[in-house]
């Protein structure tokens, strides 16, 4: 587990862009996001699949209803912050999460109380997180539809 989050972790930190900080603000602000970044999804699953660790591309709407992650009380680096219109990856250390606009605080985004759920993927047998993907396994076909 723990290679788990320092693969999701290290990957994400390289993947944000440095200079793209999200200003504060609340729920407004991860409506924001999500309009302007779709629900945050892809880029989750871009990077999980880039740690290693691939899974069916799960649009946010439906991240409950997933087999591959349950849901956790208490969230660590590495798992998934869940609203039903966005989906990010929590940093404990810092109480932030890596989205596809950059970090950005928690309270921040759970300024008006609406708090997110947290969700921890399912390791199976045989996976290797950290282990470098195929080529263009981490690349979405949007033609096709595939991930």
């Amino acid at each position: 587990m723990r290679r788990l989050l320092l693969a999701v972790s290290v990957f994400a930190a390289l993947a944000v862009p440095a200079s793209s900080a999200i200003p504060a603000g609340s729920q407004a602000q991860v409506a924001s996001i999500s309009r302007n970044h779709n629900d945050g999804s892809e880029y989750v699953w871009r990077v999980f699949c880039n740690s290693g660790l691939q899974y069916s591309l799960i649009p946010a709407s439906q991240f409950p209803n997933s087999t591959r992650f349950e849901e956790v009380a208490t969230p660590q680096t590495g798992d998934i912050a869940w609203w039903p219109e966005f989906v990010a990856i929590y940093v404990a250390q810092n109480q932030s999460l890596i989205t596809p606009a950059g970090m950005v605080k928690l309270a921040d985004l759970s300024a008006d109380g609406n708090s997110p759920h947290f969700y921890r993927m399912r390791v199976l047998t045989g996976e290797e997180p950290g282990a470098k993907p195929a080529p263009g396994s981490c690349e979405r076909n949007i033609i096709l539809g595939t991930p």
